[in-house]
């Protein structure tokens, strides 16, 4: 059927959304833009506070980078099952005020005790974490039920967009707030920002998708089992679990070895580490409110794999810079410039991708196997940063070894069956193809 003459055409963005479920989507957005606010502060503090604070060796850091991670690889499975047998709403509100109870732990005990342990950081780490990895899972899971699918990639643009304003806010707070009162003050207000989201996310009013009767559900470990074989039975899925493997090594790599990197390597302060990753925030925001544009002048395939690419290609200016200079300084900036904007570009495909080729009952489990293979590689990269990221040069090689990497999966995607789509429309809805 074709559209009447002069009817505008439906094109998936939020205005197509009804008003409540908008309003749902503002409500979430709100609530992301607030805790990741405060998130940005204590990814700058955590570690700050214990290179500076508690002088951690390279080794040590690559320890405290990876225990969050080995928390949530070790959560995000059987988070996918429950979230996908439970309401998703009380599910963010419970991680958002445990995160809250334990960031606050640490101003706590500064406050009690005159200063913090690593064995503190790493506990509290951990913990958070495995809130982290459920929130984010059961945020997806909740957005791929609210969201019509030809809004969903907008609606998730948006969103990245958003908090790539409060990451600008937050890294370049950091270290102005680190200065002035230190880093437990300042993970404290990460958990004051934590109450504030669960605050908000109390407000949402639509009803959640029906959950299957309790007699319907098969055993926990079939059900875990059955979720990852569909996510990856889907043809076009395998590319993307590849490249998410992929980007976490990249992330575990720039996790382990850029802060050693630029305070040890290229003499910067906190002040001016956070003003300089604050910078990826603008790009964040950029790169959400461009998503849809960039997304339709390349098609979907190939705006992903030159994403990977540029990403990539963003982290290898950082081992080139030439120190304190203004030429550094410009190299750093444009590596947060076009990781973080293209890096939005391909995480709003590729969950639109994930929420349209899978039903809602297995969107928990989709999105734990996706964050499950995404942590794996990111613990292999912090594993490789912190073998060969002892001295500058280690870690400015380490570096070099995640930009290339993803440069590489974006020439693979590239050449998959995935790089040939050119918009979400040809992608069948909730469709679970098996190998032939």
């Amino acid at each position: 059927m074709t559209a009447r003459k002069g009817t505008p055409k439906r094109r998936g963005g939020l205005q197509d959304l009804a008003p409540l479920v908008r309003s749902d989507v503002n409500v979430l957005i709100s609530a992301q833009a607030v805790s990741t606010y405060g998130s940005f502060i204590t990814r700058a503090a955590l570690p700050l506070l214990a290179i500076l604070g508690l002088g951690i060796n390279a080794a040590e850091a690559a320890a405290l980078a990876a225990v969050d991670l080995i928390a949530g690889a070790v959560v995000s499975q059987f988070a996918g099952v429950w979230i996908d047998r439970l309401p998703r709403k009380p599910v963010l509100i419970g991680t958002d005020l445990l995160r809250a109870l334990l960031l606050g732990s640490i101003p706590l005990a500064a406050g009690l005790f005159g200063g913090v342990t690593l064995p503190h950081l790493i506990a509290v780490s951990a913990l958070s974490g495995m809130c982290t990895t459920t929130f984010d899972i059961a945020e997806r899971s909740y957005v791929a039920g609210l969201v019509n699918s030809p809004s969903l990639r907008a609606v998730l643009a948006r969103t990245m967009a958003i908090r790539g304003a409060a990451e600008f806010f937050g890294f370049g707070s950091a270290g102005l707030l680190i200065g002035a009162f230190g880093g437990p003050a300042a993970i404290g207000i990460d958990a004051a920002t934590y109450i504030v989201s669960a605050v908000l996310i109390g407000f949402l009013r639509v009803a959640e998708p029906k959950l299957p009767p309790v007699s319907a559900r098969l055993s926990f470990r079939r059900e875990l089992v059955d979720g990852l074989q569909k996510t990856w039975s889907v043809v076009l899925m395998r590319p993307l679990l590849i490249a998410t493997f992929v980007i976490g090594l990249y992330f575990g790599l720039f996790r382990s070895s850029y802060l050693l990197y630029v305070t040890n390597g290229l003499g910067l302060g906190p002040e001016a580490i956070g003003l300089v990753i604050a910078t990826g925030g603008i790009a964040a925001f950029l790169g959400g409110a461009l998503t849809e544009r960039i997304s339709r002048l390349l098609g979907v395939g190939r705006a992903i794999s030159v994403s990977l690419a540029i990403v990539g290609f963003g982290l290898i200016l950082v081992p080139l810079a030439p120190g304190p200079t203004l030429i550094g300084f410009t190299m750093l900036i444009g590596h947060q410039l076009l990781s973080d904007g293209f890096e939005t570009v391909w995480e709003a495909n590729q969950a639109a991708i994930r929420g349209r080729v899978l039903p809602a009952a297995f969107q928990g489990r989709a999105n734990a196997a996706n964050d499950g293979i995404g942590i794996l590689g990111r613990l292999l990269g912090i594993v490789i940063g912190g073998v060969i990221g002892s001295s500058v040069a280690g870690s400015g090689a380490a570096l070099v070894v995640g930009g290339g990497a993803s440069i590489l999966v974006g020439l693979f995607v590239a050449t998959s069956r995935l790089g040939r789509i050119q918009s979400l429309s040809q992608i069948p809805v909730s469709g679970v193809r098996r190998r032939s």
